[in-house]
């Protein structure tokens, strides 16, 4: 059962249930390392300790774009997309979602509470 986090809720003001982004585990390749349960800090996995391996327990939480659990999968076991397709997918998100114009205004708000200036 999928925990939902408010916190990991939007990304960039875009409701993160409609983003079609995480992790797959082929259950086949998992060596049950758990190296993507303790390293995700998102709390994405939950390891399955009668199993002994991990599973996607809160697909929402995961950081659109972010691969660094299959990027540190020895067993090349954990996927995003079909191979060689994640930037684009990554990608197309963004433009899709239409984030950077919604970065751009996050960059301006940082700008005034840091008390800069426009030049």
């Amino acid at each position: 059962m999928e925990e939902k986090d408010k916190k990991f809720s939007e990304w960039h003001g875009v409701n993160r249930e409609s983003i079609n982004w995480g992790p797959v585990i082929d259950d086949k390749k998992c060596i049950g390392c758990g190296l993507c349960v303790t390293t995700c800090g998102r709390g994405v996995y939950k390891f399955d300790y009668k199993k002994n391996k991990t599973v996607v327990a809160n697909l929402n939480n995961c950081l659109v774009g972010c691969q660094t659990c299959a990027n540190l999968c020895p067993a090349k076991a954990i996927s995003f997309a079909e191979k060689d397709k994640t930037r684009e997918k990554a990608q197309e998100i963004v433009i899709v979602n239409q984030i950077i114009p919604k970065v751009k205004n996050e960059l301006e708000l940082r700008k005034s509470e840091l008390g800069i200036k426009n030049e």
